[in-house]
């Protein structure tokens, strides 16, 4: 397409004005950019255009592919952002045609996960959240233990009961692969579990101490809670990790197939201690985020190496908004967050090339909607049964 049929389909398209065969020939166009990796409309101008678009449809997905370890822009972040900025939306809106639909699987899908959990009381019961009705599921000495009609589970007191009289008991909350959940604890501290993870905790906290621990990922809004003019401290211990907070908001990732255990500040303030790295604790601030790096042999684990970053910490939490949000991803971590999320394995197929991700992809697509948008990045995906098989 020459340039000005370009500049002149986006401007129509920044103001509404795009005829269905116009909004063709421009997706065309796109696919055209994104398979050539060439573009000659100017990066300035497409960055405006951007910027006016997503002011009129939701920014669907966005990525952008790099590969032998450093960033191929492919004219501009800009331009990359744009072009599966229409390809990907146009592949979450519309199923069934489109670009990649002859090397991803279209016979075989996974669904994306949802909200599941197992409950398991104190005395051993195990309830499946998903599948039982809202309403009161269990009374744990004093406490109730609520399912709300959003699907939440909820802690509350025996009307006319109280803490000083309810003796210390352990849930524990686990979802499996393909699963997410949002539990009030017993003192109104919010944790939302991403797939894969667990909670354990008290269903009263003793006077003076909050403590839970947690494996895989966990989003943490902290209630602030004051006993005799003194802040209460909330802790989390996530295997050789311990993290002390009073009241604020982070995200702990501590996937045992990680190498890292990431730990995110978004609000507030917490100090975070490693059992094996007497000396090393770290206080961060919001915007930074913890990392610590284990040698593993034996089945066991030691912290090694502690690191502050300063990230993006919308990143980090877009899969508690319904997101895949990759900032220089690797294709295997990349690859792990979609096997939990889809419950599905996944084994590769020869040398492949070093990639980095960069991009957004709802995580409500299914895994075929998913795995084609990244295939625009140059690599090659097909399902075979619960397997995702990757190679070039």
């Amino acid at each position: 397409m020459e340039d000005s049929r370009a500049k002149l389909l986006l401007k129509k398209y920044r103001e509404g004005t795009l005829s269905e065969k116009e909004r063709i020939l421009l997706e065309s166009w796109y696919l055209e950019l994104a398979s050539t990796k060439e573009l000659s409309v100017g990066k300035e101008e497409i960055g405006t255009y951007l910027d006016s678009i997503q002011e009129i449809i939701p920014p669907l997905t966005k990525f952008e592919k790099s590969s032998t370890g450093r960033f191929l822009r492919w004219a501009s972040v800009a331009a990359s952002v744009l072009i599966i900025f229409f390809w990907g939306g146009y592949w979450l809106i519309s199923p069934g045609e489109g670009y990649g639909s002859n090397s991803t699987a279209e016979h075989t899908d996974a669904l994306p996960g949802d909200d599941r959990a197992l409950l398991t009381l104190a005395s051993g019961e195990s309830i499946s959240l998903d599948k039982i009705s809202s309403g009161k599921l269990a009374q744990e000495g004093n406490m109730s233990i609520i399912k709300t009609q959003e699907g939440e589970i909820v802690y509350s007191f025996v009307d006319g009961t109280s803490s000083d009289i309810t003796p210390v008991a352990y849930n524990k909350i686990e979802t499996p692969k393909a699963g997410q959940y949002l539990v009030v604890l017993p003192d109104e501290t919010k944790a939302w579990l991403n797939a894969a993870s667990s909670i354990r905790f008290p269903t009263v906290f003793p006077v003076g101490e909050r403590v839970v621990e947690v494996t895989g990922e966990v989003y943490f809004e902290v209630a602030k809670r004051i006993e005799n003019n003194k802040k209460v401290p909330f802790r989390v211990y996530s295997g050789e990790q311990a993290i002390e907070v009073l009241g604020t908001v982070f995200n702990v990732n501590s996937y045992p197939e990680e190498d890292v255990i990431r730990t995110t500040l978004i609000e507030g303030s917490i100090g975070v201690k490693m059992k094996n790295a007497p000396g090393k604790d770290i206080i961060l601030k919001p915007g930074q985020q913890a990392q610590f790096a284990a040698e593993k042999s034996g089945g066991a684990s030691a912290a090694t190496e502690v690191k502050v970053k300063e990230v993006d910490t919308e990143t980090v939490a877009a899969w508690k908004e319904g997101y895949f949000r990759f900032d220089g991803v690797g294709l295997p971590e990349l690859m792990r967050q979609v096997s939990r999320w889809y419950d599905m394995e996944v084994v590769y197929e020869g040398n492949l090339s070093d990639y980095e991700f960069v991009g957004r992809i709802e995580r409500d697509a299914r895994l075929s909607k998913v795995l084609k948008i990244l295939e625009l990045g140059g690599v090659k995906f097909r399902i075979e049964g619960r397997t995702i098989v990757v190679g070039e």
